[in-house]
């Protein structure tokens, strides 16, 4: 039986909130100020997930998506949503997450800063596959919405969708997904495979013979597989990274790298400018991946010690700084939290620390920072709800002063901030 919720606000995550005979209720595809008839689809303790049978009033920030695979496709749950309506609504979480999780109620929160574009944005596409298609999970199931191009994506990487299904159909191997990455360098594209297992001996050759024609036919110019403990590259495997217009880094695909480079760059401005370096600056770069922060930092520093866990990562980011020859950079290939006690044990000290761990947040080093007590930690998160936890750790020694939201994932509840906080004592 449906039953009438009034939606109050969009979540960190794919769903707006209302109530239900006062129980919390989770509901895709709703727009805050709508009314709806929903049917209970899954009933907890203490919420409840539910569906929309029917819109009874219709939000002014509803619009209609562009996208011909929605509402089935998963991948883009606020494109329903007016643009301006998102970044408010980006907004709002990160405010409410600092103000419940951390405490930071008066902390000066700055206007977020809006992709430069809306669609089309990305250089990298990961794709799910089902052994025959490529595409994205149906929203909040593993039901495969196969596709053949993405409006998220530039003509590049749709260009290659035919080609990563026919390389998908080509092996023996079990792909769970398949990335299709932008080289940036140069034209064309390297699609990155990860396999369940390990590699049919058949596929290397199948690859290679594929690989002769793709170029001409889709601008595939390199193929990498990779699964638990292997990896093998075929072609030319080297991709790119601009972290700031006259800086380019030349990266191994399959590294992490910010799939929105146009705001990556604005990223990187608002971290230079928290970090604020100077000539005699010695900077600590925590999970610095292929040095997209490192090397924009040590350009205005005296030195940069970067470390990164991942050995290909580290050795491109070594790779880029011998190639440039920029002596004030050292990368230590090895843990965040190994780094940390290590340089405690060694008494380091350090002028800034900047770190831009991943989703899950940086529990692990708050206690080291705190010992290490730069003067100066800027922190850069894709995720509000570890950013305030680990923000709450560091408060016995850290005020926080600055927090700048940057959306590099429009259609998406995801947002990117970076914070500047300094040692009090």
């Amino acid at each position: 039986m449906s039953e009438p919720v009034h939606i109050t606000a969009l979540t960190y995550g794919p769903h707006g909130v209302g109530r239900l005979d006062g129980k919390v209720v989770f509901v895709r595809g709703v727009v805050p100020g709508e009314d709806v008839r929903v049917v209970v689809r899954e009933d907890r303790s203490s919420f409840a997930y539910a569906d929309v049978t029917e819109l009874l009033s219709t939000s002014a920030d509803r619009r209609q998506p562009p996208c011909p695979y929605l509402p089935r496709c998963g991948g883009c749950p606020w494109q329903h949503i007016d643009y301006a309506a998102q970044l408010r609504a980006k907004e709002q979480n990160l405010r409410d997450h600092l103000a419940r999780t951390a405490g930071l109620t008066d902390v000066a929160l700055e206007p977020i800063i809006a992709s430069p574009t809306e669609l089309g944005y990305r250089s990298r596409l990961t794709l799910r596959t089902d052994g025959h298609n490529v595409g994205f999970y149906a929203g909040g199931t593993h039901e495969l919405v196969p596709i053949e191009a993405c409006l998220l994506a530039g003509d590049e990487l749709n260009g290659a969708v035919g080609a990563t299904v026919d390389l998908v159909r080509t092996l023996d191997a079990r792909v769970r997904r398949i990335e299709i990455a932008q080289r940036h360098h140069s034209p064309g594209v390297v699609l990155i495979a990860e396999v369940e297992g390990g590699l049919p001996t058949a596929d290397r050759r199948r690859i290679e013979d594929w690989l002769r024609q793709a170029p001409r036919l889709c601008g595939v110019h390199g193929v990498v597989l990779h699964g638990r403990n292997w990896r093998h590259a075929w072609g030319d495997e080297w991709t790119a990274v601009v972290p700031q217009p006259d800086l380019t880094l030349v990266v191994r695909a399959g590294s992490f790298t910010q799939v929105n480079p146009a705001g990556n760059q604005q990223l990187v401005r608002c971290v230079v400018q928290a970090a604020d370096p100077g000539p005699q600056s010695r900077i600590l770069d925590l999970y610095a991946g292929v040095g997209n922060l490192t090397f924009p930092l040590a350009l205005r520093a005296g030195e940069v010690v970067a470390v990164e866990h991942n050995r290909l990562a580290a050795e491109d980011a070594r790779r880029n700084a011998k190639g440039r020859g920029m002596r004030s950079v050292s990368v230590l290939n090895t843990s965040a939290q190994q780094a940390v006690e290590s340089l405690n044990a060694e008494r380091h000290g350090f002028d800034v620390v900047v770190l831009d761990p991943p989703r899950s947040g940086a529990a692990e080093i708050t206690d080291g920072l705190l010992a290490l007590a730069a003067p100066k930690l800027v922190y850069v998160s894709c995720n509000p709800a570890t950013l305030a936890r680990d923000l709450k750790r560091l408060a016995p020694r850290y005020r926080v002063v600055s927090v700048q939201p940057i959306d590099l994932f429009p259609q998406t509840y995801h947002v990117e901030t970076v914070v500047q906080a300094i040692l009090t004592c």
